[in-house]
């Protein structure tokens, strides 16, 4: 009797307080909001105001908040590298100690760069011009090695396109033309290494097979559309990415070549150069670019991966490992 006299009292002070709701009035007399009085009754009114329907969120559904709602980047960032104790991108042989920012004029020299040359093809021997801008080409053993290895994934043909990013002198992508592909774009953000690669073309003789375009990378791989119309493509074949390596985030920029909608054909391969001090870039980037070959050539590190490889192409996984952070900033 008593639980029964306990539930009437409760039910009749929950009724006045119903309907002042529902006439938009506090219990204490004070006016609701119009915005906060409810429409029609539904399955989801109670006492007049609506009660949110239960609607599957992100993170209900295992997924992330409102605060990851961004999908995750296929590749992560990295991090720069921290300065090492090592020669470094604009240095010269007996000029350590003179680190320089790429594309930037050199001072102070105390002894020549070392000349470049075009170690195989139709123009092997050719001697390159080198801008007056400090830069670190590929060493030319590590280039021979590359395009042994390029030769094996059958990408030197005179119908592909290769795309000589961080171009420099154009040492890669000149060295394509030389040893059979059709023709080449160079990207360079300085103007100077624009003008420089102009001129080791036409020395060559390839002037009709390249053009270079001023440019950052990042942008090169995120908008391809104006350079693929230029040589007639529908995507590159051969793409060479060969950083200063304490001037980017390989995962940020990796990440603009993976998620890139027009960049690369189908059976498309990238090229990585990257220093040991990284530990190793991962057998797989996004879901399609599958690490066929991971060689180490002193401090230098060559990574070849492949859109969607063929059956008769076998990937490699084992000669890839883990990134270092040890010497990534914080």
């Amino acid at each position: 009797l008593r639980s029964a006299a306990v539930w009437i009292l409760l039910g009749l002070s929950i009724s006045p307080a119903c309907a002042y709701l529902s006439a938009g009035m506090h219990p204490g007399g004070v006016a609701i909001p119009r915005w906060r009085q409810a429409g029609p009754r539904d399955e989801n009114t109670v006492c007049g105001l609506h009660m949110k329907r239960h609607v599957e969120t992100r993170r209900s559904m295992g997924g992330s908040s409102r605060e990851d709602a961004d999908e995750e980047p296929a590749v992560k960032k990295f991090g720069k590298l921290v300065e090492v104790s090592r020669q470094k991108r604009g240095d010269v042989i007996g000029a350590r100690g003179a680190v320089k920012v790429q594309g930037k004029k050199w001072e102070n020299l105390v002894s020549k760069p070392p000349t470049i040359r075009v170690t195989g093809g139709t123009a092997k021997g050719r001697k390159l011009s080198r801008p007056d801008v400090y830069l670190r080409p590929m060493m030319g053993k590590v280039k021979e090695a590359l395009f042994s290895i390029l030769r094996e994934f059958d990408v030197l043909r005179d119908d592909a396109v290769c795309l000589d990013t961080f171009a420099g002198c154009g040492s890669v992508g000149i060295e394509a033309l030389s040893q059979g592909i059709g023709q080449a774009v160079f990207v360079d953000y300085s103007k100077e290494a624009c003008r420089t690669i102009e001129d080791n073309l036409e020395h060559c003789g390839f002037g009709d097979r390249g053009f270079v375009v001023t440019s950052t990378a990042e942008k090169a791989y995120t908008d391809p559309s104006t350079m693929l119309k230029r040589v007639k493509r529908s995507g590159f074949d051969l793409v060479t990415i060969t950083p200063p390596y304490e001037e980017v985030d390989y995962g940020l920029l990796l990440n603009k070549v993976v998620t890139s909608k027009e960049l690369l054909r189908d059976g498309a391969v990238v090229v990585v150069e990257y220093p040991v001090e990284l530990g190793s870039l991962p057998p797989r980037l996004g879901s399609n670019l599958i690490g066929m070959r991971n060689r180490k050539y002193g401090r230098t590190i060559l990574a070849v991966y492949c859109l969607n490889p063929g059956v008769d192409l076998v990937p490699r996984p084992d000669e890839f490992g883990e990134l270092r952070d040890t010497y990534l900033q914080k």
